[in-house]
């Protein structure tokens, strides 16, 4: 009888300890958050006619960049020749550490990541591979621009990667696999969380910081434009012949975020414009690229896509004398106007 008891204890005990160490794991925060990476859709292919972006036809879904047309146009109301394609989204890395990106072409070819130009081989030329490394973080979304021209014969625009853990093995198996669609986004993610493992001491609750406050006298400016009047972003200034964004710039922006997103019903022109030193052509191109980019960093900051409209307008709505040396960067700005 007694042996029968112990045994009935010893169960019953055992039963009690499990149950509470499942508690105990439950309960415990920070002991394992998984959540999976975002799956892509792809990026947002822009077709032009003529080499240069001349003039826009279509824009379309592409599940990645892996293209042979083989003499054949690329899509509806394009030649066969002397196109041009500009690829955006957004790329999430699936690791940690520097990626190779592989770019395969014929004819020229340009790859931006989060503005840095990392590839810029724009030339006429046969088939030809070039390679650039840059460092990512794991489940990051990084913004994406991909150019790409065609000028006679042979079509060829290939990009591809070799994550930072990747064997020379499975580098060579993978050399003519493209970019995984999974990992390119046509609108961006947002920040993904990735396995995390940790037994955190005890601590007391943390303190959520302070929400960002909305720059209220650009909210009211905002707030007062009627259909048709432009603002001026005067914090939107730009290095000669380049597009990217000087951190006085970046600040304004995420000021001017909150209040572009206190006005959802309306929609606004983001024009570029430039000086006009370059050609009429290059300068156009420019300010495009600069309106662009403007919106591409407000919509990273929740401002809806399609409450923005990109435009470039060039050199040909100056403000100040391009003759004079000293007024001439006045010219090189970014107006919000209303629709």
């Amino acid at each position: 009888m007694d042996t029968y008891r112990n045994n009935l204890l010893g169960d019953a005990r055992k039963k009690w300890i499990g149950l509470a160490l499942a508690l105990v794991l439950v309960a415990t925060p920070g002991r394992a958050q998984t959540q999976a990476l975002p799956t892509g859709d792809g990026l947002k292919g822009a077709y032009y006619r003529g080499p240069n972006f001349d003039s826009f036809v279509l824009t379309r879904r592409d599940a990645t960049i892996d293209f042979d047309w083989n003499f054949r146009p690329p899509g509806p109301g394009l030649p066969n020749e002397y196109f041009s394609v500009r690829w955006t989204g957004w790329l999430v890395a699936p690791a940690t550490g520097r990626f190779l990106f592989h770019a395969r072409v014929d004819d020229g070819i340009r790859v931006w990541i989060d503005d840095e130009l990392i590839l810029d081989e724009w030339r006429p030329q046969r088939v030809r591979d070039f390679t650039a490394t840059i460092a990512l973080n794991q489940g990051t979304a990084y913004r994406l621009k991909v150019e790409y021209f065609q000028d006679i014969l042979h079509t060829r625009a290939f990009l591809n990667w070799s994550p930072p853990d990747e064997s020379n093995t499975d580098r060579r198996a993978n050399a003519n696999a493209s970019i995984p669609t999974r990992y390119l986004f046509s609108t961006n993610p947002g920040p993904a969380l990735v396995a995390v493992v940790t037994t955190p001491p005890a601590a007391p609750a943390a303190v959520p910081p302070p929400a960002p406050v909305a720059d209220t006298s650009r909210n009211a400016q905002v707030a007062r434009l009627a259909k048709g009047e432009g603002l001026n972003l005067p914090e939107m200034y730009f290095q000669q012949g380049k597009a990217i964004l000087l951190p006085p710039a970046r600040a304004a922006l995420n000021r001017l975020a909150p209040a572009l997103l206190a006005t959802p019903d309306r929609r606004f022109e983001v024009q570029g414009h430039t000086d006009n030193v370059g050609t009429p052509e290059l300068n156009l191109q420019l300010s495009q690229r600069r309106a662009e980019a403007v919106c591409r960093y407000l919509i990273a900051r929740g401002v809806p896509a399609e409450q923005l409209a990109p435009t470039g307008y060039g050199s040909t709505q100056p403000v100040a004398d391009n003759a004079d040396p000293a007024q001439r960067p006045l010219n090189r700005r970014v107006v919000l106007r209303r629709l």
